[in-house]
């Protein structure tokens, strides 16, 4: 009697936890990838991503010292063709190039909808950034009726990249992984050609696409001419990273304008000299310049704090 009267006792107790009105839920997990902002992989950054449907957010961590940030959200893990992202430097925050020091605080990097595949890495680069740049002069706003792949194929043509040799989509999802595979010549032709174009889209983003990728092969030209050691240079026995940072010259109109004709300028023609070209170092991805962890919560937008690679 005793043990039926207990065994009704513990089956009441099992009913009332699973009851229909217990107020218990389960929070769905949420999917996450990372996305890298890249030029070398800069730190320092923080991404907004703005998928179909959903509202605009911003990740509260910063890129780490691979460049990596993770994106927290289903569509972007999913289905990322169906979000566009952006990586800048937070207002009064410093953002810093990994594989040679160079100061990145001033630049933003952008990834048009549409670009992005499944089952791809995911990256931010001057390349992607103008191939954004590309479709927004087209004046198309329904990013349905963009032949990405025609525009892609433009703007790197421009560029002087031969497409038979360098798949862009790759260059643009996985560039360190992609340029490790590629010839010595092509692999120092791109680097050089990502950091000029940087510096041409901080100092000068409005200008026609023709006239940027001018100014970039022709700048880059230079300095692999003058530093065919590019992006190094041995100093004392020594191979230590070397770069140019041209943001200021670009800025000004009659410079830029000169290099748009295809003529080196006479002041950036005195910064890539192999005794004048910045001498930088390359950064521990460990222990960063800019501590990637989101600060203190305060009620933000984002809801990202990852920063481990994804995929």
């Amino acid at each position: 009697m005793k043990i039926k009267l207990l065994s009704t006792i513990i089956a009441g107790v099992i009913l009332a936890g699973c009851g229909s009105d217990n107020n218990n839920t389960v929070t769905p997990e949420v999917k996450a990838k990372d996305v890298q902002a890249y030029d070398g992989a800069v730190n320092g950054m923080v991404a907004t991503y703005d998928c179909e449907g959903e509202t605009v957010a911003t990740t509260k961590a910063k890129t780490d010292g691979k460049g990596y940030v993770t994106i927290t959200n289903n569509t972007f893990a999913d289905n990322p063709e169906k979000c566009a992202v952006s990586l800048t430097v937070p207002k009064g925050g410093k953002a810093y190039d990994m594989s040679n020091s160079k100061d990145m605080s001033n630049v933003s990097y952008s990834i048009p909808k549409g670009l992005l595949e499944s089952g791809r890495k995911a990256a931010a680069t001057p390349f992607t950034t103008l191939v954004d740049k590309a479709i927004k002069d087209s004046g198309e706003t329904n990013s349905e009726n963009v032949d990405i792949d025609s525009i892609i194929n433009d703007v790197f043509t421009g560029l002087g990249i031969d497409t038979s040799v360098v798949d862009p989509k790759d260059l643009m999802c996985s560039p360190a992984e992609t340029l490790e595979t590629l010839d010595a010549t092509v692999a120092q032709d791109i680097v050089a050609k990502t950091m000029v174009l940087s510096d041409v889209l901080v100092a000068n983003p409005e200008q026609e696409l023709s006239d940027i990728t001018t100014v970039t092969k022709t700048i880059a030209k230079d300095i692999i001419d003058k530093n065919p050691d590019f992006p190094t240079q041995t100093i004392a026995g020594s191979k230590k990273p070397i770069y140019v940072d041209l943001t200021d010259e670009l800025a000004d109109e009659n410079t830029f304008k000169e290099a748009a004709s295809g003529k080196v300028p006479t002041d950036i023609a005195e910064a890539t000299k192999p005794e004048n070209i910045v001498v930088g170092e390359v950064l521990d991805p460990v222990n960063p310049p800019v501590d990637p962890t989101p600060d203190a919560p305060t009620g933000g937008t984002g809801g990202d704090d990852g920063d481990n690679p994804n995929g």
